[in-house]
């Protein structure tokens, strides 16, 4: 309990921007103040798995214990050589074009004709931020 005692997690969540992370701090402030983890995931409207999870985090890892882990997330749908043939093209097009503005569905296109993938129209924009070109300065 040494390391509870000499952290106001209260102050630290009153502080904390990031929702999920003020959360945590007060699991380990209600912790702190005796409750079981049974009250604690009551109290949050979290479960008590969760609880448990964030109070043996901090026992092994302090603070940043309580950190989001990071997310893999959905792999990319193309590979990076192929990302890097659809900037070639784009940038080869912007040269070759420079009066005309090249649109998502053409991207599209040459997404499908190239490499036998289509994507929904809102996800192009999506991708051309993605990987750094903007759509709407060509």
């Amino acid at each position: 309990m040494d390391k509870f005692e000499s952290i106001d997690f209260h102050q630290l969540a009153r502080k904390e921007k990031n929702a999920q992370k003020r959360i945590r701090l007060l699991a380990l402030a209600h912790f702190k103040d005796g409750k079981n983890r049974t009250e604690i995931s009551r109290s949050l409207k979290v479960s008590r798995s969760s609880v448990n999870n964030w109070v043996s985090r901090y026992i092994k890892h302090g603070l940043d214990g309580l950190e989001d882990k990071p997310r893999s997330g959905r792999p990319s749908t193309l590979s990076q050589e192929q990302i890097q043939r659809l900037q070639n093209y784009i940038e080869i097009w912007n040269v070759e074009n420079e009066d005309q503005k090249l649109t998502g569905v053409e991207i599209n296109s040459f997404i499908k004709d190239e490499f036998q993938v289509e994507f929904e129209p809102s996800h192009i924009y999506r991708l051309m931020k993605r990987i750094g070109m903007d759509l709407s300065s060509n």
